[in-house]
């Protein structure tokens, strides 16, 4: 019988950590396709970045402290947004410069996806 729960329990965690990873994954790459095809186009002069603890092969996933402009509104404001950011493109992200970003409010969540 305490077999029985033990085997249960770790193909709960299994299933629970499967989950999870798919979510991690696949999850992100389904939110970031939508803000990119409904989001609102704007302009990002990037603060900063920093290392996150994820990367993708030799890629590393940034986190970016952004400043926005949307055309829709007449004030700045400040977001972050992770990218994975492949070594040949790091001279397109450095602090100071101006991005494309697309902005989507979903709730009160603001999605922001540097293009």
């Amino acid at each position: 019988m305490v077999g029985l729960i033990i085997v249960g329990v770790l193909a709960v965690m299994l299933v629970v950590g499967l989950v999870a990873l798919l979510r991690w994954t696949v999850g992100a790459d389904v939110r970031r396709a939508k803000v990119l095809a409904q989001g609102e186009a704007g302009t990002a002069r990037i603060l900063g970045w920093e290392q996150t603890e994820f990367s993708h092969g030799r890629n590393d996933v940034l986190r970016f402290s952004l400043t926005i402009r949307l055309p829709s509104e007449d004030s700045e404001f400040q977001a972050t947004a992770d990218r994975l950011v492949r070594p040949l493109e790091a001279p397109l992200f450095q602090a100071g410069m101006q991005r494309p970003v697309r902005v989507l409010r979903d709730g009160e969540r603001l999605l922001v996806e540097l293009e």
